[in-house]
This record gives structure tokens, C-alpha cells and sequence, in this order.
């Protein structure tokens, strides 16, 4: 430790040899990298990321996995002093900057060396095969692959990045719900950054009517020496059926395709939410995979419920939720359709998963003083209209059920024997 600097000084002087690449101030050492942990190097605006190897960390354990070293632009520095000095002919101009574009910067320099001294492969010349312009939507953008030996290597404008075989745990054949798109879900062990995200998963997406021609770069001898016994030489046919076919057969996993599950449109997925983005949620025959952001597995042996939420009897509500509850956590679906809610309650009781349904009561709206007083206005004049309409009722012209004739008769009866006795009394107080 006698060489280490120990001042807090974070700049300094770049070196590379053939084991490690090491940072010094004067004669002291910032920082010394193995170069055999060194999985992978990027370049981002005046940046040189490395990504170190997880390999050996625990699930709890803390670990570098990348450092950035920041290169200051000294080009903008020449031009400056070029721009002081008197002013040149036309073409000396010209020469001038076809000379700067031709001469690679500081920072392409040492990211040139870093890739070759970590032996980071970079050309496909050494690759047994290469497959150009391939799509991913995870991480986005269009790469080249190059399959060697132990690893796959993807290539893009931007950020290039690796992968080993044996970190390889799953595969995932999806189609997609506009019937021209099949997604390839390849799971990772160990996952691998772009910048501050880190990817479990890389999701390829090809047309199915797209075919492709592809030959190896071995012949058969030399693929039977490095094991890849069941590797044909040529592929032809859709590109998505030779890259599935090739790392099944490179790696020993079969490729998971959705089979029982359908919707009411005869499609293997559900559109739904998860947060602000939607995406799509395949039921599969022993877990349930979410595409695409951000790319959700779930097996059925961790899920200890699933709840659905928002399935009342109103016609206000279109669309439903899922609770997928699991280990110590939980997953929200949103936004199903309700339509789907049967098919989705026998897929999940066929696969003996245990569910809960939440019916939520509409809320009472709470009613203002001014609003109180109006309705009671309204029940005073209802009572009011009551009673009037029972008068009516009573004035009214209708028969009873026990009315007869011989009660008009008694009744004029009596009135006129009323009549006489008043009349008789009358003539008595005469």
C-alpha cells in the first residue's frame, strides 16, 4: 500500500498493460483493474464505462460492477489554437480537417486498447457464426450477434454487451396480439447494465414471415470438437424458428410457447397495466410472463393468491384488476378487460391457484346543507300531494264492492220520516 495515493485525488494519469489497467497521480495509484474482471467497456459522450463481472457476489453481497472514467475533450482545445493562428488558404482548410477525421480521438484510443487487452472481442472475424440487424425492444435498439464458443456478443451503435451460455436460465417464444410480431424472452442469470439500468431479461422481437439464409462459419469437424454435435452447418427458413432452434440446441433449454390459454379473440395474451405502461400478460402453462415494461415472470409455485379487484355488479366498470400475490410481495394488473374475467378464473382454478374476488360497493355521495333542505322541501310537497289525492278518493264517484239499491230506498225512507218530524214539531211550538 506504500504506492496508493491516499489524498482524495480523483484524476490522473491513464495506463493499460497486458493484466491491469490503473489510474496514478505522479507516482501514486488512484485505482488498479484486473482486466480479466472487465466483462465489457462503452463509450457515452466523453465517458469510458467499464462493467465489471458479478459473477462471484452473493444474493446479499455488495460489489463494484462498473466504474466510468470521464475523458476531457481536447479536441475542442486544438481548434482553438487553430482558430489564433493567421488564416490559411482554402485548401490547406480542407487538408486540415480531413486529417482531424481521420485520427481517432484520446478516448477512442484507450477505449481500443482496453477492448483488445481485455480481450473484449469487438470484430466477428473469430465468431462461428453472424447474424446481422437483429431487433430487440429490450434493451431497444437493432444489434448483431456473434456467437463464439463460450458466450453471445451483441453489437449496436451505441452499447455492445455479452452474454454467457451458461448464464442463459430460460427462453420464451410469445406472439404477439397484431398476429405478425413473435417476441424470443431469453432470461438471464446474471444481469447485465446499460447506463444505470440493469436487464434481467433481453427481448427479441421478429416478423413472422421474415426468412433468412444463414451459414456457419465452421465446418462440421470443428463444430464436433467444441460440442456443437446437433449444429447444422446451414439455416434457412424464418429467422425467428433458426435463432430459437440454435440456442436450444446450444444450450441445452427448451423454448416455452404459450398452449391452453385463450381469450375471448382467440389470442394467448391479456392487454393490461402495470403502472403507466401496458403491455401484455401471457398465462402460460406453469407461470405467468408480462411483457414489456419492465418484463414480469412469475411461476405458479411462488404465487400464494391472486385477488380480483373491481368486479361488481355495475356496468360503470369495464375493466377489472389483478392482484397477483407472491412470496413477500405483490403484483397490480390493471385494466382487463371484464369480458376475459371467466377465462381467467378457469385458467387459474385449473392450474389449482387460490383466488379471492373483492366486490367494491360504489361510494354514498354526501349530501350539503342546501341539498338536505331541498329534499326536504320535496317531502313536504310529496305528503302534501298524498293528501290532497286522498280527498279526492273520498269525493270520488266510484261504487264500493258492498253498495246495493235497497240502501238508496231506506235511506230516502229515513230522510222523509225526518222530514215529518220536523214538521210535526214545528206545529207543536206553534
Amino acid at each position: 500500500m506504500s504506492d496508493q495515493c491516499t489524498k482524495g485525488i480523483n484524476w490522473g494519469s491513464v495506463s493499460v498493460d497486458d493484466k491491469n489497467l490503473t489510474l496514478k497521480y505522479n507516482s501514486s495509484n488512484i485505482i488498479k483493474l484486473p482486466l480479466k474482471k472487465v466483462v465489457n467497456s462503452n463509450t457515452q459522450k466523453n465517458d469510458i464505462v467499464l462493467q465489471l463481472t458479478t459473477e462471484e457476489c452473493g444474493e446479499n453481497d455488495d460489489m463494484l460492477c462498473e466504474v466510468r472514467f470521464f475523458i476531457p475533450p481536447q479536441e475542442q482545445k486544438v481548434k482553438q489554437e487553430k482558430k489564433k493562428q493567421g488564416e490559411d488558404s482554402d485548401q490547406e482548410k480542407l487538408d486540415e480537417e480531413e486529417e482531424e477525421e481521420e485520427e481517432p480521438t484520446f478516448q477512442q484510443k484507450l477505449q481500443n486498447e482496453i477492448l483488445v487487452k481485455a480481450k473484449i472481442g469487438q470484430s466477428s472475424a473469430d465468431s462461428i457464426l453472424t447474424i446481422h440487424d437483429v431487433p430487440l425492444i429490450v434493451p431497444r435498439g437493432r444489434y448483431t450477434m456473434d456467437f463464439f464458443k463460450k458466450d453471445i456478443r451483441f453489437h449496436g451503435n451505441t452499447y455492445q454487451f455479452t452474454t454467457d451460455y451458461k448464464g442463459i436460465s430460460r427462453f420464451f417464444l410469445l406472439p404477439m396480439p397484431d398476429e405478425i410480431n413473435l417476441s424470443l424472452v431469453i432470461g438471464l442469470e446474471h444481469p447485465f447494465k446499460q447506463g444505470q439500468t440493469a436487464y434481467n431479461y433481453l427481448v427479441m422481437q421478429f416478423k413472422k414471415d421474415y426468412e433468412n439464409q444463414i451459414k456457419l462459419k465452421y465446418q462440421r469437424q470443428q463444430l464436433d470438437e467444441i460440442g456443437w454435435k446437433e449444429i447444422k452447418e446451414e439455416y434457412s427458413g424464418p429467422l425467428y424458428d433458426t435463432v430459437c432452434e440454435l440456442l436450444s440446441e446450444i444450450t441445452g433449454i427448451k423454448v416455452v410457447t404459450p398452449k391452453n390459454f385463450k381469450t375471448k379473440n382467440g389470442l394467448c395474451c391479456l392487454r393490461c397495466s402495470v403502472g403507466p405502461h401496458s403491455g401484455f400478460l401471457f398465462p402460460l402453462e406453469k407461470s405467468l410472463i408480462y411483457l414489456q415494461k419492465p418484463v414480469l415472470h412469475i411461476k405458479h409455485e411462488e404465487i400464494k393468491e391472486v385477488i380480483f379487484q373491481r368486479i361488481g355488479s355495475t356496468n360503470l366498470n369495464k375493466f377489472f384488476d389483478v392482484k397477483v400475490v407472491y412470496k413477500n410481495s405483490n403484483q397490480l394488473f390493471s385494466s382487463i378487460e371484464k369480458d376475459e374475467l371467466d377465462n381467467l378464473t378457469q385458467y387459474l382454478s385449473t392450474k389449482k391457484i387460490a383466488v379471492r374476488k373483492l366486490q367494491e360497493e360504489l361510494p354514498r355521495v354526501q349530501l350539503d346543507e342546501s341539498d338536505e333542505d331541498d329534499d326536504d322541501d320535496d317531502d313536504s310537497r310529496n305528503k302534501k300531494k298524498k293528501a290532497n289525492a286522498d280527498l279526492n278518493n273520498l269525493d270520488s264517484d266510484e261504487d264500493d264492492d258492498d253498495f246495493q239499491e235497497g240502501d238508496v230506498e231506506q235511506q230516502s225512507e229515513g230522510s222523509d220520516d225526518d222530514s215529518n218530524d220536523s214538521g210535526s214539531n214545528s206545529r207543536k211550538k206553534k
